[in-house]
């Protein structure tokens, strides 16, 4: 499954390809060089504050794994920190 910006996606089907964490926001696919991220607007109601930023239009700010107090680099978090040097691509999925 080639993934092509723009294009809508069942979340499922991307796992069923892809494969990783069903549930988590952050998923990782162990056997792809992949990162894929997960938002939507009912996040802000657990704590997510998610969003486009108002200053850079290509810049995406993202909560990560936790929802109070400082983010660990552990999980998700230190993948998506890492993630250049582990040459993975990340994929924003709203």
């Amino acid at each position: 499954m080639k993934l092509v910006i723009g294009t809508n996606y069942i979340r499922k089907q991307l796992h069923d390809f892809y494969g990783g964490q069903m549930r988590a926001g952050i998923v990782t696919p162990s056997k792809h060089p992949y990162i894929f991220l997960f938002t939507n607007k009912s996040g802000k109601h657990y704590g997510y504050d998610d969003g486009w930023s108002d200053e850079h239009e290509l810049e995406y700010h993202y909560t990560g794994e936790g929802q109070v107090g400082n983010m660990a680099f552990k999980r998700g978090n230190l993948a998506i920190r890492d993630h250049s040097s582990n040459r993975k691509k990340i994929f924003l999925f709203e």
